[in-house]
């Protein structure tokens, strides 16, 4: 279910012109998917315990010296900014450089839309368009968060980057990714985030809107130390 990342950035053009609402792991050498596996559910989990990693979806050469890593909301204005004008950035100067490895954890604040925008996003990478799907959700949250009937909205959006919009929502209300969805929001309580977007660099946190400028200069620093 991977795909080249040329048809991600072809189909984000096409998204920016769309516009509308705010402006705002599985995956190895370039390569994405939203397919960590539907039937994950955390184990058993022993005190103390943590969730796997594995409930992140990642983009970028596994062995990348830096490791970005977000933790966000799909209803969360913040995680919009830095996911449609930071993010693409950061994606074509150092991930496809094969400088750093992204990696994008499911940390739902709101109940309804904001878990509806995770799986939504997720179903998508069934179809091979995780992350642009999630650059619509991120970037139309508003239009689709408020709307009364936001599974329409997205099928649209979905038809409009060329999937089956039937499908994807079909999957969405199945509610094949909720558990990896939830898992990925007990894996942020467990490491004691209560902010969205938090981000990792190399283990270091920082949090809020953060500009390209501001994200590239930490990520430079960490690439000297290498």
């Amino acid at each position: 279910m991977a795909k080249s990342q040329s048809r991600f950035y072809g189909v984000l053009a096409v998204i920016l012109i769309v516009g509308g609402g705010l402006i705002g792991y599985v995956v190895i050498n370039n390569r994405d998917s939203g397919a960590v596996p539907a039937d994950y559910e955390a184990p058993g989990l022993a005190e103390g315990e943590m969730v796997s990693a594995d409930v992140g979806v990642s983009i970028g050469a596994e062995d990348a010296p830096v490791v970005l890593e977000e933790y966000a909301d799909y209803q969360c204005p913040a995680c919009g900014m830095v996911g449609t004008l930071t993010l693409p950035q950061i994606i074509d100067e150092y991930v496809e450089t094969g400088k750093v490895r992204f990696v994008f954890y499911d940390f739902p604040l709101h109940p309804g839309a904001s878990e509806l925008g995770a799986m939504a996003a997720r179903c998508a990478g069934d179809q091979d368009a995780y992350w642009a799907m999630q650059k619509v959700l991120m970037g139309r949250m508003r239009e689709w968060g408020s709307a009364r009937n936001p599974e329409r909205l997205i099928r649209d959006y979905a038809e409009g980057l060329g999937l089956d919009g039937d499908a994807l929502i079909d999957c969405v209300e199945s509610d094949k990714y909720r558990r990896v969805v939830l898992a990925s929001r007990e894996r942020a309580r467990q490491l004691g985030l209560g902010q969205t977007p938090t981000f990792f660099i190399n283990g270091r946190v920082f949090t809020g809107a953060v500009g390209y400028d501001q994200m590239a200069q930490m990520i430079e620093a960490e690439l000297a130390k290498q």
